[in-house]
């Protein structure tokens, strides 16, 4: 009885949390976009193509899953850059068939002084939601004779609606230098500045709150072959927050077609919380394109009463090559 009894706890806190949460990626690295509106741009290439996929819980009835696809390209001009992409992301969570989905336009500058490369984002979109009303219950569906709530009473919401839309806005800054072996980037994104009014009622009374993104990276260069990748981001709100923290190791292969294979891991928990889940990592860079797999396995005590928690999450992008010259030849006369 206590393990069912935990198990539906379990159930009814990912319910709530998989209404109230942005999307989010283990593999915060590999969608630039979602990250921070300075990232676009971001990448040695005429442009990029990104996709994104990620399956939450599928080993319950409910899972939640994340399709993410974006392009993004960059305009250099000296020591100058004007960056320009465009983000379709969709979420879905089967629980209340509720989907969301975003179309976000971001524009992005950046420019480099002495070593250091200084870039800013500002990131407009649209967001849309729906769910199914059908598949809820409210108070007055309650059936005291039989027990459970029964949804052929009628609801009585007349102010709720079963989709809505909104204005969102993003900001974000980087700035990296490369030491020797040694590169460094950090940044800092502000999502939801505008505050939008998130909701499925006609009189909306809440609004959305803003969320602080922090992320850190840093290449250092151990060998030929290897290079250490610690990655390290926070998020926050009000009065929750995120962090996931770890390393890649990548290395270097002498061929054309795989040039580099790379694994890692993370852990994700909260600052004021225990550890939330492990995260192993692997990928490669298969020709133009970098490819990476992730795991998630959850280990907080939440989920003790549920076997085999896990989430599944891929990435892919492909870059272009740069038709930028690397150097400036000047012509002259021969006698």
């Amino acid at each position: 009885m206590k393990k069912i009894f935990s198990s539906l706890i379990f159930v009814f806190a990912l319910s709530i949390s998989s209404i109230a949460q942005d999307i989010h990626l283990s593999q915060f690295w590999a969608s630039d976009h979602l990250l921070s509106p300075a990232k676009v741009g971001d990448f040695e290439g005429d442009y990029r193509v990104t996709g994104n996929y990620r399956n939450q819980w599928r080993e319950i009835s409910d899972p939640i899953s994340t399709y993410i696809i974006s392009f993004d390209k960059a305009f250099h001009y000296y020591s100058h850059e004007i960056d320009g992409g465009i983000m379709v992301a969709r979420d879905e969570f089967t629980g209340f068939n509720q989907v969301t989905t975003k179309v976000l336009l971001t524009g992005g500058y950046g420019y480099k002084y002495k070593g250091h490369t200084f870039r800013v984002g500002i990131q407009p979109g649209m967001v849309f939601r729906k769910t199914d009303l059908s598949t809820q219950t409210f108070p007055v569906q309650w059936d005291y004779a039989g027990g459970s709530f029964n949804r052929d009473y009628a609801n009585q919401e007349s102010n709720l609606s079963e989709s809505q839309y909104f204005f969102d806005l993003n900001l974000g800054v980087q700035w990296n230098k490369k030491f020797g072996k040694l590169e460094p980037k950090v940044g800092f994104a502000i999502d939801h500045v505008n505050r939008p009014k998130d909701t499925y009622f006609n009189s909306p009374t809440e609004r959305l709150r803003s969320r602080k993104v922090f992320h850190a990276e840093v290449d250092y260069v151990l060998s030929e072959k290897i290079t250490i990748q610690p990655k390290w981001l926070w998020m926050w709100t009000t009065n929750a927050n995120d962090m996931v923290l770890g390393t890649n190791l990548r290395y270097k292969l002498p061929n054309k077609t795989i040039s580099s294979v790379f694994a890692g891991i993370y852990y994700r928990h909260g600052v004021k919380r225990i550890l939330d889940a492990a995260i192993p990592v692997v990928g490669c860079r298969f020709k133009r394109m970098d490819l990476g797999f992730s795991y998630d396995v959850n280990v907080s005590s939440l989920s003790d009463n549920v076997k085999r928690r896990s989430t599944f999450e891929v990435s892919l992008i492909y870059t272009a090559p740069s038709s930028k010259p690397k150097f400036t030849a000047l012509p002259c006369d021969r006698y």
